[in-house]
C-alpha cells in the first residue's frame, strides 16, 4: 500500500512507512511555510542522521528555486 498520496512534492523525499507517517506529512503539506518546518525538524535530536541529510538537501533545493 502506498502512503504517498496527499503529501507535498516538497516532502516526497521522506520515506513513509506507516499511515501515521502519511497523516503527519499530509498535515505538514497543508502548511504555508514548509522550509521553516523542515528547518525546525533539523533541531529534532530523535531524527536519524540519514533523514537529517535528506532534509538539508531538500532545504537547499527549495532555496535555489
Amino acid at each position: 500500500m502506498s502512503f504517498s498520496q496527499d503529501v507535498s512534492p516538497q516532502l516526497s523525499f521522506i520515506e513513509l512507512t506507516s499511515p501515521c507517517d502519511r497523516d503527519l506529512l499530509s498535515e505538514i503539506s497543508s502548511c504555508d511555510d514548509i522550509p521553516e518546518i523542515l528547518a525546525m525538524l533539523l533541531l529534532d535530536e530523535t531524527l536519524s542522521s540519514t533523514l537529517k541529510v535528506s532534509i538539508k538537501k531538500q532545504l537547499e533545493m527549495l532555496q535555489q528555486q
